[in-house]
């Protein structure tokens, strides 16, 4: 019999070190995938990040609570743009929450006093979509001028019109007298018929009108059985 010539040991040497490799590939790499197996799906995927669906290009997710708000603004006012009730609706909501109130009522209080009219004047003079007198609006704006950047000396009566500037005056105005009076109804009395004159009636024992306070917590409460339309 022929004897083949004696290369078996150098192939199974050479066999032996591509295994060695392979071993070694597999003791450096497995765990990572292992580990990797256990990221969660959207971060892994199929090879690929996952995104989490968003919002069309110019759109933001927006709350519920502010859905409503934006509901309620348009139905008081169909005359005014998109962009413009969503501006009233944003500014309502978020000095709401800065303040504390709930912004369903700063609608309520605003309906009964102006019906949402940015330009309104009542016969005492009190000016804007919150009424405010032009002296408690400069006292008010002198009040916040450090956080607004408000440029106290440029107030004017006329500034009152300006429904943003309006706005948060007014819920700070509001603000103010629930941390004073604690109880709504004289809060409410305070805002409309002034805090002096409330205060006094008060302490004294005389009457006091809650007139106005009734028809803000009327108004309040259908505003909170309202149900927002789905945008």
């Amino acid at each position: 019999m022929e004897k083949r010539p004696g290369k078996a040991p150098a192939l199974t040497f050479g066999c032996g070190r591509v295994c060695a490799k392979v071993v070694l590939v597999c003791a450096l790499f497995v765990p990572a995938f292992g580990a990797l197996s256990l990221l969660p799906q959207e971060m892994t995927g199929s090879g690929s990040w996952h995104i989490p669906k968003t919002a069309e290009v110019g759109e933001r997710a927006r709350p519920k609570e502010l859905l409503k708000i934006y509901s309620i603004v348009r139905s008081h006012r169909p005359d005014i743009s998109e962009s413009e009730t969503w501006q009233l609706s944003e500014v309502i909501h978020e000095e709401s929450l800065k303040r504390q109130l709930d912004p369903l009522l700063v609608l309520a209080l605003i309906q009964v006093e102006s019906s949402f009219q940015p330009t309104a004047v009542s016969p005492m003079g009190a000016r804007g979509m919150m009424q405010i007198m032009p002296d408690t609006g400069k006292f008010l704006a002198e009040t916040l001028a450090g956080e607004y950047g408000i440029r106290f000396a440029a107030f004017k009566p006329e500034s009152l019109d300006d429904p943003v500037f309006n706005l948060r005056l007014g819920i700070y105005y509001l603000h103010d007298f629930k941390k004073q009076f604690q109880h709504w109804n004289h809060a409410l009395t305070a805002y409309n018929f002034g805090p002096a004159d409330t205060q006094n009636r008060l302490e004294n024992n005389l009457d006091l009108s809650g007139e106005f306070a009734t028809l803000v917590l009327d108004a309040y409460q259908r505003y909170q059985k309202t149900q927002h339309p789905i945008f």
